[in-house]
């Protein structure tokens, strides 16, 4: 939501100028700006609306199987991704800068054992704890090994 805020802010001062221009020196279409400025307005909480949406409905979803993230992309289009618990092979993390260590954002990237559908989350929030619990329910419910596929020597006697 940071850059959409930035350029909605960039808007609003070139949504202004016109109104400025014709405040200051009296011009005959300063009537006009009066309907620029709400037409700006308009437009500018279309554009906020959007992006919000698209933060707000995003959800990553960690249950005891699978790790699933659910993207909204604006109004309509929604994309979703799962991982099963037992084909994550390592879960990492990047803090990309400044900004983002005093904010505690950083991009998270999972890998898979097959090396099909790695997982790749950029801006998340605290991105070690999240790395730790999904770690630990790799750890906890991720085992691979079941009772029945598992090699014994007494079962050939």
């Amino acid at each position: 939501m940071r850059i959409p805020l930035i350029v909605g802010m960039v808007l609003i001062l070139v949504g202004l100028v016109p109104w400025s221009i014709a405040t200051a020196n009296d011009y005959s279409w300063q009537p006009h700006t009066i309907t620029w400025l709400i037409v700006w307005t308009i437009i500018l909480a279309s554009y906020w609306t959007y992006h919000y949406i698209s933060w707000y409905f995003t959800v990553l979803i960690l249950t005891e199987e699978e790790l699933t993230r659910v993207t909204q992309q604006g109004f309509f289009r929604r994309s979703v991704q799962s991982l099963t618990l037992n084909n994550i092979q390592s879960v990492n993390y990047t803090v990309p800068g400044m900004q983002a260590a005093l904010f505690h954002f950083g991009d998270i990237k999972i890998e898979t054992l097959s090396g099909s559908g790695h997982m790749k989350i950029r801006t998340m929030h605290k991105p070690a704890r999240l790395q730790a619990e999904i770690l630990e329910a790799v750890r906890v419910y991720g085992s691979t090994a079941e009772a029945g596929l598992v090699y014994d020597a007494q079962d050939e006697e």
